[in-house]
């Protein structure tokens, strides 16, 4: 603005009545202030759901393991993806965010440390669907050619992944390294899926081993029926262990849905029609857990009988999974003992 504008707009407000000065001032500062309080509301709000979406990450559903051409690979190729399903949430949660121990150790990562680790002595959803399945998949269902022995490098894996999650260290310095473990045990796992794919190994799953595998899942005393058993009893808990048992059903359900897709997919032909309409029953229940956001169970206090239903509701939808999943195995043969 040059000096002669400028001097033309100082006069003009100088021959301005006190009122018309006051009127003017209140306008602009009632439009400062306006935006200020709907603006920075507005900004945090943005922040907030930015974290949530960032924090808590809702379990990714693989849609290669629902694929029906999986009924078309041949065994050893089905056996890999098997073994990659069961792991499969697993490896997703020790690869994002930081890698397993900063979501064991910051206490903002609440989730993800009962989806993984877990807190204060209940057992990580994934870290325990996963190690349960994952046992009876290296026990069963790898053997080397036709004897019983096991390969030794799911054998490895299985012990790796056993490691417990809440020990964090640096490994180099003789620290004790659940995530450092963990590594080693997907260093054996890939190792033996690539020469099963190279058809170097052995994959040989039985319609009796299937059975096995979803007897862990939904039989009694099964990975699930621990998850139930938790879900039921949280009007008994400490009412700050109540989030952690939901937060945990929600992403043991991904482990076990994953699991189930590819038994479904691959193997589907082994089972009877009503046993396959079962486990698509099963899946889809299990995946619907799997996908609750989170936000959701943020609502109402860690005492409040709302998040004491909200564990019910959950504990009824796995347990409608455990009959068609227990049926589907019966339909097998061996798996007249799955109970």
């Amino acid at each position: 603005m040059s000096p002669t504008a400028q001097r033309r707009l100082a006069l003009k407000e100088s021959n301005k009545s006190p009122i018309k000065r006051i009127l003017t001032w209140l306008t602009k500062q009632t439009v400062l202030w306006s935006g200020l309080i709907i603006g920075i509301p507005v900004l945090l709000a943005a922040l907030w759901i930015g974290i949530l979406i960032w924090v808590w990450d809702t379990p990714e559903i693989n849609k290669d393991f629902q694929d029906p051409a999986n009924a078309d690979l041949a065994r050893d190729e089905k056996g890999a993806l098997l073994a990659e399903a069961i792991t499969y949430q697993f490896r997703r949660r020790l690869n994002d965010q930081g890698g397993w121990a900063p979501n064991d150790l910051v206490i903002f990562f609440d989730r993800n440390a009962a989806c993984a680790a877990g807190v204060k002595g209940e057992p990580g959803g994934i870290w325990y669907v996963t190690t349960e399945i994952f046992e009876v998949f290296a026990d069963r269902t790898a053997r080397i050619g036709g004897s019983s022995q096991d390969d030794p490098r799911l054998t490895n894996a299985a012990k790796k992944f056993n490691y417990d999650p809440r020990r964090w260290g640096i490994s180099w310095l003789g620290g004790a390294d659940s995530q450092h473990e963990y590594e080693l045990g997907f260093e054996d796992l890939d190792e033996y899926v690539k020469d099963l794919r190279a058809g170097n190994a052995v994959s040989n799953v039985r319609p009796d081993d299937l059975a096995a595998l979803l007897t862990e899942l939904g039989g009694q005393n099964g990975a699930l029926d621990k998850i139930y058993s938790r879900l039921n009893d949280a009007a008994q808990v400490p009412p700050d262990e109540r989030r952690h048992r939901v937060y945990s059903a929600i992403c043991a359900a991904a482990v076990s849905a994953d699991t189930l897709s590819v038994i479904r997919s691959a193997y589907g032909p082994d089972f009877e029609p009503d046993a396959v309409v079962a486990l698509d029953e099963a899946i889809q229940d299990l995946y619907r857990v799997s996908q609750l956001y989170p936000p959701i169970v943020l609502n109402g206090a860690d005492d409040s009988l709302w998040l004491v239903n909200h564990a019910r509701n959950i504990a009824a939808m796995l347990s409608a999974t455990f009959d068609p999943i227990l049926d589907s195995a019966r339909s097998l043969p061996g798996g007249e003992v799955a109970r």
